[in-house]
């Protein structure tokens, strides 16, 4: 039998709720992309492609959820993104919908 993969399945967790887990970093503080990038490895273990995120980042843009700016740090200019109020609607009922299904994960009934 092929043994199941930790790293993987956690890759897969992390890709398919990549929204919440954004949104997340970002309703704790503004961030930009590479930052975003470097919290989700640190914090979650995965490494994200640019192709990954920045695609994510212009669709959660797009529908309103985060907004971004063009700021200049250092002599540098860089989009920082922040959270809308739509964003932050969308953020609950994401952790309510995940907290449920986790509920049913660890449940021992049917």
């Amino acid at each position: 039998m092929e043994r199941v993969s930790e790293k993987a399945l956690r890759e897969r967790i992390v890709k398919s709720m990549l929204d919440l887990i954004v949104l997340r970093l970002l309703k704790n503080k503004p961030r930009w992309g590479y930052e975003i990038n470097l919290a989700i490895r640190e914090e979650y273990k995965v490494y994200l492609s640019a192709g990954t995120l920045y695609p994510l980042l212009h669709s959660l843009e797009s529908d309103g959820y985060i907004e971004g700016s063009w700021e200049s740090e250092g002599g540098r200019d860089r989009r920082i993104y922040r959270i809308t109020p739509k964003g932050e609607e969308f953020l609950a009922a994401g952790e309510r919908a995940s907290d449920d299904i986790n509920r049913r994960l660890q449940s021992k009934g049917p």
